[in-house]
This record gives structure tokens, sequence and C-alpha cells, in this order.
């Protein structure tokens, strides 16, 4: 009879070896499936942790919200508007005519004419209210093009307001308005003006407590409105310090020309001042020549210390044209003086006539002949 204890006691040892090796395997499983676990926590917390923001980052994260946002209601708005429009305003001009032209020449009875001017009477509105839509799409879309064109022309997060209007080649009153717009909508979130109107901080974190107005800017309104003369005179005054600080950056010939310059817009705006009804004849001169002059000075000093053969180049050209439009600038100014002196050589004449009739005149010419 066949022994099986032995049999017995290796089959339990074979099982015990095999119950430890799935054990040991398991433990392993476990510690390495844990480590990868504690990894991809760790690569968690780090993906989750807040960068800091840069500011060119924030620029295109806010584009996009517009071009996703605003921008995409207004080409709806638009498209949608213009759509319809065209479509109901060629059916309502349709029943418009077949209205004019009347029940006999259709061939119709009153009674299937009269549906024609009663739909005239319903498309007629609704060609109007899809019209109205194509309009506000269209305001809409011009809104958030000018506000991409200053937030690509911002280059810190403090802004000085006037430089960045004329960066984006957005005229300053179109450019507060909608600065002004933005930030009381919050289109530019966390952004605030100052209480004069000249600095945009697209962090407010960022404004000084002297510069935060006591009340909401936007409820804030002047108390008596500039004229036309006054904002000239203003612009004028910009204009004139900005060449004064332009002076020893552009190189010596570049500073007697921005000194000549500055001589004569000085006499041009001192003549506009006292002659205000002259104002439309400067108009070239103040939303075109000023502007432009200031562009290509702005563009000069960004060169910095660059001293290639293109920036050299760039320099020689602007310098160029500093000296013609010192001519130009003359020549205006003479212009203008040219009527001033015919009106100024007609008084004169008038006014010595009347002392001679009154007497009040002295004829040193006779008297010179007498005594000789």
């Amino acid at each position: 009879m066949p022994d099986n204890k032995h049999n017995y006691e290796y089959n339990y040892d074979l099982g015990d070896v095999i119950d430890n090796a799935v054990q040991m395997g398991s433990k392993i499983g476990s510690s390495v499936l844990g480590s990868i676990a504690d990894a991809l926590e760790q690569a968690g917390d780090a993906m989750g942790m807040k960068q800091p923001d840069t500011f060119a980052a924030w620029k295109r994260r806010l584009e996009r919200k517009w071009k996703n946002g605003g921008q995409s209601v207004g080409v709806a708005l638009t498209a949608v508007g213009w759509t319809f429009a065209g479509c109901f305003g060629i059916t309502a001009l349709v029943m418009g005519i077949l209205t004019a032209v009347g029940a006999g020449p259709l061939g119709l009875t009153h009674d299937e004419f009269m549906a024609i001017p009663i739909l005239f009477g319903v498309f007629t509105p609704v060609t109007l209210g899809f019209l109205f839509m194509a309009v506000a799409g269209m305001k809409r879309l011009a809104y958030f093009s000018r506000l991409r064109k200053l937030l690509r022309a911002a280059n810190d997060w403090v802004c000085d307001l006037p430089a960045l209007a004329r960066k984006a080649q957005i005229k300053q009153e179109k450019a507060y308005d909608t600065v002004a717009k933005a930030v009381g909508n919050g289109d530019l979130p966390n952004a605030a003006i100052s209480d004069d109107f000249s600095t945009l901080y697209l962090d407010d974190s960022l404004m000084p407590v002297a510069a935060k107005p006591a009340a909401a800017p936007q409820a804030a309104e002047p108390e008596t409105p500039l004229t036309d003369a006054e904002r000239f005179r203003r612009e004028g005054v910009d204009f004139l310090n900005y060449l004064k600080r332009c002076q020893g950056k552009l190189g010596a010939q570049a500073d007697e020309e921005l000194m000549q310059m500055q001589k004569t817009c000085a006499s041009i705006l001192g003549f506009v001042h006292n002659h205000p009804e002259q104002l439309n004849r400067v108009r070239r001169f103040r939303e075109y020549y000023l502007p432009t002059t200031r562009k290509l000075l702005d563009t000069a000093q960004g060169l910095g210390e660059t001293d290639t053969a293109n920036a050299a180049e760039i320099r020689r050209d602007i310098t160029g044209i500093l000296h013609t439009l010192n001519q130009a600038y003359e020549k205006l100014y003479d212009t203008l003086l040219q009527d001033v002196s015919m009106d100024v050589s007609t008084e004169i004449d008038t006014l010595e006539a009347m002392l001679r009739q009154d007497g009040l005149t002295h004829d040193f010419e006779a008297d010179f002949n007498t005594r000789s």
C-alpha cells in the first residue's frame, strides 16, 4: 500500500510556496501602485497650483474671451439682422408695390386683396426690427474692435491713456469712451481709470490711493464743457511739452529741429488763442500733422541705442522730415499772419485818418522844412 504521507507533505509545502509568492507579489504591486499614486497626486497638485500670470498671457486670455463672448454676439446680431432685414425688406417692398397697384390690375377680389396691405403692415416693422438688430451688432463689433486695438497697444498693467490712444490710432475721445464703457460693464475686469482720465490701470491694485476717485468716475461730469479752441490749446501744450522731452534723445541735429519746431508751434498756438475764429484753418495741422509728427518721434525713440544700419537710416529719415515739417509749419504761420496783416494795415490807415480829422496829429515833415 503506497505511503501518501510524503505526498501530502510535498503538496502542502508547494501550496505554501505559492501562497508566499502571491503575498510577496501583492506587497510589491501595492508598493509600486502606491508610489505611482503619490507621484500622480504630486503632479496634480503642481498642475493645480496657481502660476503667476504674465501680462502677455493675460492679454491673450482676455482677447479670446472677447472673441468667444461679446464679439461673437456682435457677429451673430449683424449676420442675422442683415439677413432677415433683407428678406423681410424685399417682401415688404413687394407687398407695398402690390398695394399701390390695387386689386383690379391684379385680378383679385377685395377680400383677397386685403391680405396684401396687411402683410405689408406686418413685414415693415419686422424689417425695421431686424435692421436695428444689425446696427446694434455693427456697433458692438466696432466697440470690441477698438477695445482689441487698445489692448494690443498696451505694454504694461499701467497705461498712459493719451499715449495708448495714439499708439492704437484711435481718437482720444473715442478711446476714453471705449475704455470707460469696458471698465463699467466688466469687459476689462479689475481695471480702473484715474480721476483725470489720464491713466488706465488694468490691475486696480496698482492704482495709488491718491489717484482713486471718491465717487464713481462714470457719474462725474465736467462742470463746464471745454470749447473746441480750449481743447486745441490743451492738445498744443501737451505737444510742446512732448517736444521738450524728446530733446537730447535723437542727436544734435534733431535737437535743433525740435527747438525750432517748438518755437513755431508755440507761435501758431498763440495766434489761434488770440484769433479763435481761425481755428478751422489749422484743422489739418491739428488732426494729422501733429499726431503724425509725434508718432514718428515715438518710432525714433523706440529704437533705443541700436547702431544698426537700418536704425541709423530711420533716424536720418525722421530728422530729415523734421526739417521739412519745420518749413511747412513756418509757412502755415506766415499764411495765418497775412490776413491779420491786411486787417492791421486797414485799421492803422483808418486810425490815422481819424486822428488827422480831429487835429490830433502833427506834421513833422512840415516843421522840418520850416526850420530849414
